[in-house]
């Protein structure tokens, strides 16, 4: 896992005017193949087909964490919590961890979210991490530069959010790169039109103030005994005090 710990003037430059960034090289190739296998696994052993109901053709896995400690690792990689601390502040929460495995013909989704509001303070940010390189083949994110300060432009030259849109630019990314953008950045994925699947990891942080999308206190005991104290944090667990059958309290 790569040993960098902040974000360059340049980097930080680009986030705060962009909305987005690549970091590069945050995975090994092994930390990569070890984290896919994670997901394929979650996907075949609790048969999350059965039950997913994410867009056809995308292999997802709702609540990474709660099949695999592993992750903590990746949300908790000081370059990543630096960034996101760029666009939200100091104080983070994770919101969401999902595994998102588009196959080769998957559709692509529509730019989204377009009734989100614009403009500083923001309250949250995604981190996608590239467990294979992002192309434009296989549908690598789409995103409005500056969308996130302002949409006015971005709307009035919208058709149908499905579409290419004139000011979009194609993030390509290695395999290992993340992904860091503003969640008030109007992105989407692409469709996957290569002939293998697209891997990734999608977290999302935010201020605290903004309510999580998963009951962390659900989390399965054998997970919760394997967070390090950084996690709990990170999870807004500090205060927790509930049964050995939950959750360890660690106050």
């Amino acid at each position: 896992m790569l040993n960098r710990t902040a974000l360059t003037p340049g980097e930080c430059e680009q986030l705060d005017t962009e909305g987005y960034v690549v970091l590069l090289d945050v995975f090994t190739p092994q930390e990569c193949d070890e984290l896919g296998d994670e997901m394929d696994t979650a996907w075949e052993k609790f048969r999350l087909h059965e039950i997913s109901d994410s867009e056809e053709g995308v292999r997802f896995v709702d609540n990474a964490l709660y099949y695999s400690a592993k992750v903590q690792d990746g949300l908790l990689h000081p370059l990543l919590l630096d960034a996101a601390s760029q666009m939200v502040g100091p104080r983070l929460l994770l919101n969401l961890i999902n595994g998102r495995s588009p196959a080769a013909g998957a559709a692509g989704q529509p730019l989204h979210v377009l009734d989100r509001r614009r403009g500083r303070p923001f309250d949250k940010c995604n981190a996608i991490w590239c467990l294979d390189e992002f192309t434009a083949e296989n549908g690598a994110t789409r995103v409005i530069p500056g969308s996130h300060l302002d949409d006015t432009a971005a709307l009035a030259r919208m058709g149908d959010p499905m579409d290419a849109h004139p000011d979009e630019v194609i993030v390509e990314a290695p395999r290992g790169a993340v992904i860091m953008h503003n969640s008030h950045l109007i992105h989407s994925g692409r469709p996957n039109a290569s002939g293998a699947d697209r891997r990734s990891i999608h977290a999302a942080y935010t201020h605290p103030a903004i309510p999580t999308h998963y009951d962390w206190t659900a989390l399965p005991p054998a997970i919760v005994a394997d967070l390090s104290e950084q996690a709990f944090d990170l999870l807004g667990l500090r205060e927790a005090a509930l049964d050995v059958e939950g959750l360890v309290a660690r106050v």
